[in-house]
């Protein structure tokens, strides 16, 4: 990489995370970034085999699974620790 834009990721990394979004969401604006060329059918397949996988670890109990209601308090937790306010969707 250049010179310059090692010189601008190391004034990003000094940013704030709001800050960070903010210029995230003006280089997406501004900026059109090329498609990339994937084939519907090998990302299809790729999906499958991931599903496969997941189930695969639920059946044989190598994967920890709970209620949604204990998604929801550790969803709450992790927002609690992080210091951030949890936003609240209604449906």
């Amino acid at each position: 990489m250049t010179a310059t834009v090692e010189r601008i990721k190391n004034d990003i990394r000094r940013l704030s995370t709001e800050e960070v979004d903010e210029l995230l969401r003006e280089l997406q604006n501004a900026y059109t970034f090329p498609a990339h060329d994937f084939e519907e059918a090998s990302i299809q397949a790729e999906w499958d085999a991931e599903i496969d996988q997941r189930m695969s670890d639920v059946i044989e109990g190598r994967v920890e699974l709970f209620t949604t209601e204990e998604s929801e308090r550790r969803t709450s937790a992790l927002f609690a620790k992080m210091g951030i306010k949890r936003p609240v969707f209604n449906s």
